[in-house]
């Protein structure tokens, strides 16, 4: 099994494989119209276009009578929020070929959709490759400080890194036993992480976002990662369970495979795809962790 494992790590550090997709065209089948045809299609069209100008006459007095603004939803006490996003590449959006810094800036697009919110200012800090350890060194040495003390929101992504030093370091001797002995480690860095973003702002909403195993798509079949990428999402979800206004969101079955084309060509970071789905589900574990509670109603979902 190993074997396989290391295969899949061969397979993603010394090769790039690119996916290429013809897309379907379909004919359009041309035929003769009537004479007859033709006018009908001509008057068809300019009743179609009287009927818009009525309907644009009419909304545009309703709005110099009422005053109203048909193009705002937002309620009047809609407020700004500021939104910090900690973490590694996943964070930082790598993969993501609309270079839209993956999910974070897709999950401030949706925020400014909501009445509540008025507009997101994101501030993506995350960095390629940054481990648990790191980001705490950071925290503790007050370094996003001034951006927790304002912060209305903030996302983590931490864990992927972790697993990769102990692949790296161990990469022809690997045990299970090395991954369950680091676990501890790493859950005791995330809860000093959390701890130290609660000194400078004990109440900002908090949402952990887990990470996946890479390794499924390479090898078509369960591997040794995936009872140890379980088992660090548990210890973050149990992290998220301690704090009321933490939440946890799980992506791990977003990437089992690559069917509907949710990886990078890299195979081991999301593509657009793959981080649409991402936010989507980050949105929804938000409002079922009742987002706008742990807000105290600042982040308003409801319609």
């Amino acid at each position: 099994m190993w074997r396989l494992l290391l295969t899949s790590l061969a397979v993603i550090f010394l090769s790039a494989c690119s996916v290429t997709i013809d897309p379907q065209i379909e004919e359009a089948q041309q035929s003769d119209k009537s004479s007859g045809e033709q006018n009908d299609l001509s008057i068809s069209e300019t009743e179609a276009e009287n009927e818009e100008t009525i309907n644009t006459s009419f909304f545009d007095i309703i709005n110099d009578v009422f005053q109203l603004d048909w193009s705002d939803r937002k309620e009047e006490n809609a407020q700004p929020v500021f939104y910090l996003a900690l973490g590694d590449s996943l964070t930082r959006g790598v993969g993501d070929e609309t270079q839209d810094y993956g999910y974070t800036i897709r999950l401030q697009q949706e925020l400014e959709k909501w009445p509540m919110v008025e507009e997101v200012e994101l501030d993506n800090r995350g960095k390629n490759g940054r481990r648990s350890n790191q980001l705490l060194n950071l925290l503790k040495h007050g370094h996003y400080d001034e951006e927790l003390e304002k912060a209305n929101l903030v996302t983590i992504t931490l864990g992927g890194n972790d697993v990769m030093k102990i692949v790296k370091k161990n990469l022809f001797s690997m045990k299970k036993s090395m991954f369950d002995k680091e676990l501890p480690k790493f859950a005791k860095r995330y809860e000093q992480v959390i701890a130290e973003i609660r000194k400078v702002n004990p109440e900002v909403p908090i949402i952990l976002v887990g990470f996946y195993n890479p390794f499924s798509i390479v090898v078509d079949e369960i591997t040794p990662f995936d009872p140890i990428i379980s088992e660090w999402n548990d210890e973050i979800e149990k992290l998220a369970a301690t704090d009321e206004n933490a939440c946890f969101v799980s992506v791990e079955d977003l990437f089992v495979s690559n069917e509907d084309m949710v990886y990078h060509v890299d195979f081991f970071h999301p593509n657009s795809t793959g981080y649409d789905r991402m936010t989507k589900r980050i949105i929804e574990s938000m409002q079922q962790c009742d987002i706008e509670q742990m807000s105290d109603g600042l982040l308003g979902f409801e319609e």
